[in-house]
């Protein structure tokens, strides 16, 4: 659909996606056009990054939104983080911290996160588990930052179970809030927030500790490194980090 009208030029995609010149009567029509979230005071959105990758951390964070904040961050560009380069992920976090959004993370480095899934594992629990426990503390200290009034939790769906678990245990649930967990979280702006911002602070803690070794990580195999240096880069149950440990045929054991 195009409108042309005076100083209004606008283009709607099937897609989704709006483009616009930026006139006072471009930006009215857009402000009525983009839904506002009625039933809620407060939105919150949680994902993780680095649960595939077997080097760098494991990061949980956990965003707070007034219906407001989401449309001024939809007009920003800020969608479905799968859809975004990094070009643009690392453009939106600055814009999404440099306004000062409720956020909060729960950041695993690859010591603690090894440490902690060894600790799971002795009491019979799966990195689901990890993950969950994760999650919750994410959104409950959040919470505590965050506006109060009517909420909405919005979680990218991985464990129904073992989340609410974890999440009741943490005291989140209320009369006052609602927890959705879906398969399809990162197309809720609150969720699509705490990705981009995951994202951006886990690209961030992977260039750090790809200078420290003089490597990049990213183009790396788990044998190109020092085995006395993975533990400190990797995840160590991944197969191909395992198999890096392992002494080569002839090798004597350490």
């Amino acid at each position: 659909m195009r409108i042309e009208d005076s100083d209004i030029s606008i283009v709607v995609y099937k897609s989704g996606k709006i483009v616009h010149n930026d006139t006072a009567g471009s930006r009215k029509i857009i402000d009525r056009i983009l839904e506002r979230e009625r039933d809620y005071d407060v939105l919150l959105g949680s994902d993780e990054v680095g649960k595939g990758e077997w080097y760098g951390p494991l990061i949980i964070v956990c965003a707070a939104l007034t219906p407001l904040d989401i449309v001024r961050l939809r007009k920003l560009g800020v969608k479905d983080s799968k859809l975004l380069s990094k070009a643009e992920i690392q453009r939106l976090a600055s814009e999404i911290i440099g306004e000062k959004t409720v956020y909060r993370d729960v950041t695993l480095m690859p010591e603690t996160y090894n440490k902690m899934y060894l600790d799971f594992q002795r009491e019979k629990k799966s990195l689901n588990d990890m993950m969950a426990w994760c999650h919750a503390t994410a959104i409950s200290t959040t919470l505590t930052f965050a506006p109060t009034g009517r909420t909405k939790i919005i979680i990218d769906k991985f464990d129904v179970n073992k989340t609410d678990l974890r999440l009741e245990s943490a005291k989140v649930k209320s009369e006052n809030v609602e927890i959705i967990q879906s398969s399809k979280g990162d197309t809720e702006i609150p969720v699509s927030v705490a990705s981009i911002v995951a994202k951006f602070l886990f690209e961030r803690r992977v260039d750090e500790m790809s200078k420290n070794l003089g490597i990049d990580l990213r183009h790396s195999k788990p044998e190109d490194i020092d085995p006395d240096a993975l533990p400190t880069v990797a995840k160590l149950h991944f197969g191909n980090v395992q198999a890096a440990l392992k002494p080569s045929n002839g090798a004597k054991s350490r």
